[in-house]
């Protein structure tokens, strides 16, 4: 299996794992509610990308995003601003 080559495809993959469904099933603008989403979802995900991604996310940022793409664009920022964790 390759590796994502974007941030926004490791969300996907996280979100589909913990939803147990297929990545492309996703689309990155659909409101994971419509897809089941609920919030012991919410914090096996959080967990999971905090460790893919070596970033703090902070829980209110985190519930508030809603769909993949805001997810995605939450980590980017963090990792554009954030030193990496060890």
């Amino acid at each position: 299996m390759s590796e994502p080559d974007s941030v926004e495809e490791t969300v996907t993959g996280i979100i589909a794992d913990v939803l147990g469904t297929d990545p492309a099933d996703i689309e990155k603008n659909t409101a994971l509610a419509v897809l089941g989403w609920d919030s012991m979802n919410s914090i096996e995900a959080l967990v999971r990308l905090e460790s893919a991604f070596a970033v703090d996310l902070d829980l209110r940022s985190f519930h508030a995003a809603h769909t993949v793409e805001q997810m995605a664009a939450l980590v980017e920022k963090l990792r554009a601003g954030a030193p990496r964790r060890a």
